[in-house]
């Protein structure tokens, strides 16, 4: 059987990445059920819950030897070619693959999302992607920046991200943690089978903060406040990234009492995704939340604090709000036309996100048959046959 070794974020407790992570390992075997899977990761424990083998990220010995063993380095998905955090991002995800190349073995960036590259030492780093075998984005503007800086060479393929394809986890479970985190009363969706909601229950709204250079906390916590007052919302407070974000989402739910609870247990990706179907919108400041709710079609708005939420927004037919010159008046109206048009949105999801999904499939075909030792060109023919490619 094909071993495949998957380098990207992983075991730092980031629920986004986390679910990339699954969402990868579920569509491999869903082509090839007895692949061999490693992973570098920061959480040996919660790989092997995986079934995966880890591997220590930064120990230069056991990486190189998985890379060695291995028949195919898979590299994504998430942001990882990118300076926003630093050049270390880059340096660091390209430097495997650089490995793996020095090794002999092949490459496939899969899924990823590409950038802000901004610094002389990330650009000219960005370009070792040329000796890389295949490129996949989930995005048409990640493969655009990445072409503009230099790297054309290897061929290249729009996908999505692959978070989109996860399922959530057991409706069983799904109601333990409603009962658990006592939201039993409250779920009741606007457009619940038996009908619609009362009139005096507003819209259940899941909010994905985190900390961030120049976030408007009180333009953020007074256009909530005005949406849950006018709209008798109700706000569950979702540390993606508990580590990071639970002070943040702490500080919201004090400010917004009574209309805001905290989200009090950490849960995995499933479970979180599984908890998103219940509820009617989503903020997502965490890119994750928005991609999380458009696989479930729940309406959500996309709270831009870097380009990738953004792009997501508009390639799911979304709303966004840019960070920058957020205002309490602008996050309420966005809320309040988004509550407003959660029908026509939910239509749009329908339409948009399946193609999306059958073009993760085709990616996961590719990597398999690089992992098999085909070629670049045989790795492409699984995107040719599949029709969702060129809707």
């Amino acid at each position: 059987m094909p071993r495949i070794l998957i380098s990207g974020y992983y075991g730092f407790g980031n629920a986004g990445d986390e679910a990339i992570l699954q969402a990868i390992v579920e569509d491999l075997r869903r082509v090839e059920a007895e692949v061999r899977i490693s992973v570098l990761t920061a959480d040996p424990e919660g790989a092997r819950k995986l079934g995966l083998e880890p591997v220590p990220r930064n120990a230069p010995g056991p990486v190189l030897r998985a890379l060695r063993a291995c028949n195919l380095l898979l590299s994504g998905g998430g942001g990882l070619i990118q300076d926003s955090t630093g050049v270390n991002s880059v340096i660091y995800y390209l430097g495997v693959c650089l490995l793996a190349r020095l090794v002999r073995r092949p490459v496939m960036l899969y899924c990823q999302g590409f950038g802000p590259v901004k610094t002389g030492l990330g650009r000219q780093l960005t370009r070792l992607a040329n000796g890389l075998q295949l490129l996949t984005w989930r995005d048409q503007e990640s493969a655009d920046e990445i072409r503009a800086l230099g790297v054309a060479r290897p061929p290249s393929r729009v996908t999505a991200d692959p978070v989109l394809g996860l399922e959530p986890c057991q409706p069983a479970r799904v109601n333990e943690i409603l009962t658990r985190e006592g939201l039993t009363a409250d779920v009741a969706r606007l457009e619940r089978p038996a009908g619609p909601g009362s009139a005096e229950v507003g819209p259940l709204v899941g909010v994905a903060v985190r900390h961030w250079p120049g976030l408007d906390r009180e333009a953020l916590a007074e256009g909530l406040r005005r949406f849950a007052e006018e709209d008798k919302a109700r706000l569950l407070l979702l540390p993606f990234q508990p580590s990071r974000d639970r002070p943040l989402s702490e500080e919201l739910c004090s400010r917004l009492s009574p209309h805001a609870r905290l989200l009090r247990a950490d849960y995995e990706p499933k479970e979180l995704m599984g908890l998103l179907s219940c509820l009617d919108l989503v903020l997502g400041m965490r890119l994750h939340a928005a991609i999380m709710a458009a696989a479930r079609g729940i309406p959500f708005l996309g709270l831009a604090y870097d380009p990738k939420v953004e792009r997501f927004c508009q390639r799911c037919g979304a709303m966004s709000l840019s960070l920058e010159g957020l205002s309490a008046e602008g996050l309420h109206k966005a809320l309040f036309h988004l509550l407003r048009a959660r029908a026509p949105m939910r239509q749009e999801l329908q339409r948009r996100i399946p193609p999306m999904v059958a073009c993760l499939r085709g990616a996961a075909q590719a990597a398999l048959a690089l992992a098999r030792g085909h070629d670049s060109r045989a790795a492409l023919a699984c995107f040719e046959a599949n029709p969702a490619l060129h809707a």
